[in-house]
């Protein structure tokens, strides 16, 4: 009882009022309740990490849909990482991590703990589970300080724990929003108001593609961070020749989705679901980046579209947020739906299509996930699912043919080619997923690559046997 108490303390004083220690626990709405009370099981754990001026309470609306949608429950189990991100918090706390990177050592340390808790209530360990992180903005720079330079304590890296980052919106090339932030002291955006000012430098512009702003320093701590393997290395403008780093950056696990233009509100003149306009404060922001530099950037009024996908770098896929902004891609936004039987408002979230495409929950008290970037074929949720079953399939087959595989205590899950796969030294076998198909290689197929069965199969055979 006491361990639910704590819990519910430190997530509840992170989200209110911030200045607490970084804290990943299961996690609890807005109202402190917890999302999910049910053990972790054959789940994946998801972790929520947000970015500047974020907290727990900006994934209320994703976690809402989370309670409402049964087949996201019998995948993943979601906790939250919350830390200090405003100087007023930070100042407060004198063990608050004060640098992007530290923040990464402080998600590897949370990290860390759930890996030796029990799996069973009120404690909701991980057992040996590798997760998916979804990131907002600078979490997902926090999430890739944690892969790239993080060692657990069985000696894996951090990247080797991830099954895949989902990133939404992250300056994964910086943004030049903080390099005016570090020249003038701007306030440009509430995003960065209050900011610790170890963040916003993180935060700058690499000059990965030849825009040279005139900050007064380089950013070299992300320039090194994306001149991990398989990069080689760059010459970046102020920073001068980056040194590539040879060890993986596990880049191919990224998923990264940006936003290129605001939304604008839509006009509630017939029936159907109407999307309200960004804040009119995004525009001064946006403007900058899409007007008021030497190449016009597509943004969402923080962050350029090439940032946020990634631009160069050999990522699992990139995708795009239509129709949206800084804010709503991780919140969402209050759409008005009119129909015959008369009107109602519904929180919905950013669309993963072009066009004017209307999907409603059918109900005021509905979230309208169907055609969004979360719910939309192929796209987050999705996503999380073909890891999933991926991951149970393969636990089960080391179980299942371990005199063959001959498995470590704590085999690596690689992403390649379109695979998810395992690779065995000792057996010098692979087993792969791909396509709804479960591939191996190894002495039994004289090493080349066959098809054994379809992933449903196997994974109704996983199943049965607990996994």
């Amino acid at each position: 009882m006491f361990k639910v108490l704590l819990a519910t303390l430190l997530l509840a004083a992170a989200s209110l009022a911030g200045a607490a220690p970084a804290v990943l626990a299961p996690s609890r709405f807005n109202d402190t309740s917890l999302v999910d009370a049910a053990p972790l099981g054959t789940r994946t754990p998801l972790l929520l990490v947000h970015g500047l001026g974020g907290g727990n309470e900006g994934w209320e609306n994703f976690l809402r849909a989370y309670e409402q949608n049964a087949s996201w429950r019998a995948t993943f189990k979601p906790y939250s990482f919350i830390y200090s991100t405003a100087a007023s918090e930070v100042l407060q706390d004198p063990a608050a991590p004060r640098t992007i990177s530290a923040v990464g050592a402080a998600l590897r340390a949370q990290m860390q703990l759930f890996y030796g808790k029990p799996q069973a209530a009120p404690d909701y360990g991980f057992g040996n589970k590798r997760v998916v992180i979804l990131a907002h903005s600078m979490g997902g720079l926090v999430a890739r300080a944690m892969m790239q330079e993080q060692v657990f304590a069985d000696g894996q890296r951090g990247g080797d724990k991830v099954l895949h980052l989902i990133t939404l919106a992250t300056p994964h090339h910086g943004t030049p929003l903080a390099d005016v932030a570090v020249k003038l002291g701007l306030q440009t955006v509430a995003e960065i108001s209050d900011t610790w000012p170890g963040f916003i430098s993180g935060s700058a512009w690499t000059n990965y593609d030849g825009l040279d702003l005139a900050s007064p320093a380089c950013n070299g701590w992300l320039a090194t961070l994306n001149n991990y393997a398989p990069l080689n290395g760059a010459v970046l403008g102020k920073c001068g020749a980056v040194t590539g780093v040879p060890l993986p950056g596990f880049y191919e696990k990224i998923v990264a989705y940006g936003a290129r233009d605001l939304q604008s509100p839509d006009l509630a003149i017939s029936f159907g679901a109407f999307k309200p306009g960004s804040s009119a404060s995004l525009v001064p922001s946006y403007s900058y980046l899409h007007d008021s530099l030497p190449r016009s950037y597509g943004n969402d009024a923080v962050v350029p579209l090439a940032s946020a996908q990634f631009e160069g770098a050999p990522v699992f896929r990139r995708a795009q947020a239509y129709a949206c902004d800084h804010r709503y891609i991780r919140r969402g936004y209050q759409q008005a739906v009119i129909i015959w039987k008369g009107s109602y408002d519904e929180w919905a979230f950013c669309q993963a299509t072009p066009g004017d495409a209307a999907y409603t929950s059918g109900s005021g008290s509905g979230y309208a996930v169907s055609g969004s970037i979360f719910g939309a074929p192929g796209g987050i949720i999705d996503t999380i699912k073909a890891a999933t079953q991926a991951e149970r399939v393969m636990d089960w087959a080391e179980m299942a043919f371990a005199a063959a595989l001959r498995a470590p205590s704590a085999p690596v899950t690689s992403i390649g080619m379109g695979f998810y796969y395992r690779y065995y030294t000792t057996s010098n076998a692979y087993v792969g997923v791909k396509d709804g198909v479960v591939f191996y290689m190894g002495p039994a197929s004289g090493q080349q690559l066959v098809g054994v069965a379809t992933l449903a199969s196997l994974l109704a055979s996983a199943q049965a046997a607990g996994y």
